[in-house]
């Protein structure tokens, strides 16, 4: 008999039932987060879901992580005795369906790629005999997270507290995630008779049609996906894509300024990032999508129409032309967007006043939190002539005097560390993320 019908009869049994009016909590193109959090009783739960390592090498066989924590949003406080229902699509394809069980709350499990049927390893609860071990970690061998791409997770809270206190199967509190392993892609840029080696990852689903044009240094790719409007304005989404070119590639790298699309439409301001210091040896670009970017897409019929169910880039390099203070940037990871404003405008040599606003870029909502952050400036030489650490924006704001030495073309960087949730007691440090721009004194 099918595991879920043996515990549905079970449910009918059970005196000791739960009323709940959880609401069900969406994400898309993304490896971690805290759901939105929901009522039970008289507490108010989030689920934390992650997966790790958030890269996965194309062709590779790693062990992959999926972490699950249902905890109280006020104290921050583990939920125990948590039965979790667990449902593993990726595409229209199951890959598995298995109840877990765990008395302190948190549970790991290790996926194993295997080629085999879908096989859990551990013991199971006596009540409702879903998998458990002492550890809080299960193993789970088979092909479920062995490549890159989006996987929808669907997570039904069948119990908490106490092993025998259940919800009514109907009203079993539910949470769907779309959670992202990233692909990877390494291949050479042939340009005259040299060959250069370049990495691309996609953080959101597998990299196809990869290709590069050296008659004006254009890099192309695609990537699966549904641009249905109903599914993109229902949940929180994020597609990052992130290519790695040598900084010997000198006709490439050496520029500042790139021209970057996706399905035809220019891609600027905080949805194109450079990053030329993280590696001491390549150049990085990210494009970085948020809800708001992907719905002003998905709303142009023309685009749609056109897709084939995929998302097309363009990166190329471009010659004698300025660049712009940016006003705002958005996080490389986390999804944090922060808008700049400079006074005066545009800065100056000297003092400035730098204020920073930080919201939510995976929904475009105001974020209702501190942010403790660090701040950088930087020549292009990568010479630092600011650093401030473990800055406090108070509700998401900051001020900050920053004295620019002289003119030219400098490289800023906000690091956020952390989130400090209004009415709760730990820190939020799942939202860890780079913003980068550039600042423009003339």
């Amino acid at each position: 008999m099918d595991k879920y019908i043996q515990i549905t009869i079970a449910f009918l049994f059970v005196t000791g039932i739960l009323l709940s009016n959880f609401q069900h909590g969406f994400s898309d193109g993304i490896f971690q987060e805290n759901l939105p959090p929901a009522t039970v009783g008289n507490r108010i739960a989030s689920l934390y879901t992650k997966i790790s390592p958030p890269i996965l090498t194309s062709g590779a066989k790693q062990n992959a992580l999926f972490q699950l924590r249902l905890f109280d949003s006020k104290s921050g406080n583990n939920i125990t005795n948590v039965n979790y229902f667990l449902t593993i699509l990726k595409g229209d394809k199951l890959l598995l369906r298995e109840l877990f069980y765990s008395k302190d709350g948190p549970l790991t499990l290790k996926f194993e790629p295997n080629q085999g049927p879908v096989t859990v390893y551990g013991s199971t609860e006596p009540f409702l005999g879903g998998w458990t071990s002492d550890t809080g970690e299960i193993t789970v061998r088979g092909p479920v997270l062995s490549e890159g791409g989006v996987y929808h997770f669907s997570i039904e809270i069948f119990g908490i507290d106490n092993v025998r206190n259940i919800f009514v199967p109907e009203k079993a509190p539910r949470f769907d995630s779309y959670l992202s392993i990233g692909d990877v892609f390494a291949t050479d840029l042939t340009y005259g008779t040299q060959k250069f080696n370049s990495t691309l990852i996609s953080y959101y689903d597998k990299i196809r049609n990869f290709t590069f044009e050296p008659e004006d240094l254009r890099v192309l790719w695609t990537m699966p996906f549904d641009w249905n409007v109903s599914r993109i304005r229902a949940q929180n989404i994020f597609v990052h894509e992130e290519l790695k070119v040598p900084k010997s590639f000198s006709e490439f790298s050496n520029s500042s300024i790139f021209n970057g699309t996706v399905n035809g439409q220019p891609v600027v301001g905080r949805s194109l990032a450079v990053d030329p210091f993280s590696s001491e040896k390549a150049l990085i670009i990210h494009f970085l999508l948020n809800k708001n970017d992907i719905v002003k897409l998905a709303e142009n019929n023309e685009i749609v129409s056109n897709s084939n169910n995929s998302m097309k880039f363009t990166i190329l390099p471009l010659a004698n032309q300025s660049q712009k203070t940016s006003l705002d940037m958005v996080t490389d990871t986390g999804g944090i967007h922060t808008f700049l404003s400079w006074n005066p405008n545009p800065p100056v040599i000297g003092t400035n006043t730098l204020n920073i606003n930080f919201s939510d870029a995976l929904s475009g909502s105001r974020l209702n939190a501190d942010v403790n952050y660090d701040l950088s400036i930087r020549t292009h030489k990568g010479e630092e002539i600011i650093r401030k650490n473990n800055i406090t924006a108070i509700k998401g704001i900051s001020n900050q005097s920053i004295s620019l030495p002289s003119k030219g073309i400098f490289n800023l960087e906000v690091e956020v560390k952390s989130l400090k949730v209004l009415n709760l007691t730990s820190l939020d440090t799942t939202r860890k993320g780079i913003a980068r721009g550039f600042v423009v004194v003339s």
